[in-house]
């Protein structure tokens, strides 16, 4: 890991073109992709909501700058919401059922309903370390999005993006919650929340695979076997998040510790060039070195 650096916060205006799959299998005719990222999308819009809502009590109880980064995280994921809902329809015009899905992650915020104030925030501080490393592995191997729909592209890179970028948002408020706790209290709950949260995310985001998968006409005891083994092949997203994930158990761990700021460059510049083609404008372009891969992710 690298020294702890800040990440900067920028709430970009995004609005999605009504998003529509092409194909059914729309990661590049791959099924089991289509399926991981289908099932991530179903869990966004209530797990965003149950977020927002652990920040909210202490946008007005910290000050300085983490209050901004508070306000930024609520409206970044307000928008990341809105456009999974929108996305969600897509997939159900598609032809796939999202009950059991929507029901599993109802299930996991009705869980936290009865918590206090720091157990929701604990929670989301771990989720938020989940999506981090995946979005920072979607930023870092663009082969897991190559072959998409170009305006679904740009919503899993902007998403991404963000997601990365407000990584320290909800661990930062934690820590604050907690600053009077003993530094092993603290070490020994975020590690068994951590642990509870990526067994739940784990079991819970698998299910909502095999389950698109099932409805693809692929048995049950195949999907869960075939989505196991796809999801921790080598150079998947599965495998390649298993290091960041670890980090998060080491004493005294911070999320900026993992230095993402050349990902979010080049997120930016990859979500740029597809703008150019889209819209017809590529907006500011952070390195001009990274253009060129930019334009080759556009291709791709």
């Amino acid at each position: 890991m690298k020294t702890e650096t800040a990440q900067r916060m920028n709430v970009r205006p995004f609005r999605g073109n009504n998003a529509k799959l092409t194909t059914r299998h729309w990661v590049r005719g791959d099924m089991f992709a289509t399926a991981f990222l289908n099932a991530l999308s179903v869990v966004f819009p209530r797990g965003e909501t149950f977020m927002i809502e652990a920040l909210h009590p202490w946008r007005n109880r910290t000050e300085g700058q983490l209050a901004k980064d508070v306000a930024a995280f609520i409206a970044q994921e307000a928008a990341h919401s809105r456009e999974h809902i929108g996305f969600n329809r897509a997939i159900i015009n598609a032809g796939y059922d999202i009950e059991s899905l929507d029901r599993a992650i109802r299930q996991f915020v009705s869980f936290f309903s009865g918590c206090g104030e720091v157990t929701k925030l604990g929670a989301t501080m771990c989720i938020e370390h989940l999506t981090a490393i995946v979005a920072a592995e979607m930023l870092k191997n663009r082969s897991h999005l190559e072959g998409t729909d170009l305006e679904l592209r740009k919503l899993w890179l902007w998403h991404a993006i963000e997601e990365v970028e407000h990584k320290a948002v909800a661990f930062d408020v934690w820590m604050f919650a907690t600053r009077e706790w003993s530094g092993t209290r603290r070490w020994l709950t975020r590690s068994t929340l951590l642990l509870a949260v990526t067994i739940s995310f784990f079991i819970n985001r698998t299910r909502g695979q095999v389950e698109l998968l099932r409805q693809d006409g692929l048995p049950k005891w195949r999907g869960w076997a075939l989505s196991i083994r796809r999801g921790f092949a080598k150079g998947s997203i599965g495998r390649n998040v298993l290091g960041p994930w670890t980090h998060f158990f080491m004493p005294g761990f911070h999320p900026n510790q993992i230095d993402d700021r050349e990902l979010l460059v080049r997120g930016e510049n990859m979500l740029a060039a597809i703008k150019l083609v889209t819209e017809g404008s590529a907006g500011s372009i952070a390195n001009r070195g990274e253009t060129d891969t930019a334009s080759a992710a556009v291709a791709a």
